[in-house]
């Protein structure tokens, strides 16, 4: 198919057409035209359909991820501690220690009786919560996340600890629509923010789980949702609160 002009029958370059919006400039006149009518005659479709989303490819694995790909099987492994995921474990030290200071020079000054006692039971919340935050922060340390991706079933296992830190999970494969990345802040550093981010799984019920949560490197969260889009064979499509880098997106 060839276009012409409508102003002055000069033959239209491909570089003067853009077939996506069906619309031409000549560069003889400056005309600008649409060419959809052409389209229809020449028995080709009017609408043409808008090229897929693509992402940049990542092709490196990022440190503390491992991947095993096979035909039934892909499995990826966050090992947190190479993740570099430290941030947890230095809070939870400096809330214990604050506490135990505080417990120490109180009873010291005060001695054991009913003040001492009151003490104690006021203080229960405070050392439970520093407990949590040490058996959790000793579990990012530690564990390595495992995410299993079958015929059938998604897994989300966390092992040797789990308890207290996020439980293992199971949905099945035809349930997932699409995965997304999430940037969220965890703090500063110096007045710069510092950001975290969750690998998002968006159920056909509209209904988001977040599959991993806390990567400090949104190249780590960019390859795991690539790799597992690549294996279940899901088009990447651009969701509602979804990073990109630079860019959050807000429509829908």
């Amino acid at each position: 198919m060839h276009l012409n002009c409508p102003e002055c029958s000069t033959p239209i370059p491909s570089d003067g057409v853009n077939i996506v919006k069906t619309i031409a400039i000549c560069k003889s006149c400056d005309n600008i035209f649409a060419f959809e009518e052409e389209l229809t005659t020449a028995g080709l479709p009017a609408v043409i359909e808008q090229p897929k989303r693509m992402k940049e490819e990542i092709y490196h694995i990022p440190p503390g991820i491992e991947v095993l790909k096979i035909e039934s099987m892909l499995e990826i492994m966050v090992n947190w501690r190479r993740s570099g995921k430290f941030f947890l474990l230095f809070f939870a030290i400096m809330w214990n220690t604050f506490i135990g200071f505080f417990i120490v020079t109180a009873f010291a000054s005060g001695g054991i009786g009913s003040a001492g006692i009151f003490l104690a039971l006021f203080m229960i919340p405070f050392v439970a919560v520093g407990a949590h935050l040490l058996y959790q922060s000793i579990g990012q340390i530690f564990n390595t996340t495992f995410v299993t991706v079958t015929n059938r079933n998604v897994s989300i296992e966390h092992k040797p600890f789990n308890f207290l830190i996020q439980k293992d999970e199971h949905f099945a494969r035809e349930d997932v629509e699409q995965l997304y990345v999430k940037r969220y802040s965890i703090g500063s550093t110096n007045g710069n923010p510092v950001y975290a981010y969750n690998v998002i799984m968006m159920m056909k019920n509209k209904k988001p789980y977040t599959l991993i949560k806390g990567l400090r490197s949104l190249e780590s969260a960019r390859f795991i949702e690539q790799e597992i889009e690549n294996y279940m064979n899901i088009e990447d499509k651009i969701i509602r609160g979804e990073w990109q880098g630079d860019i959050l997106v807000n429509s829908k």
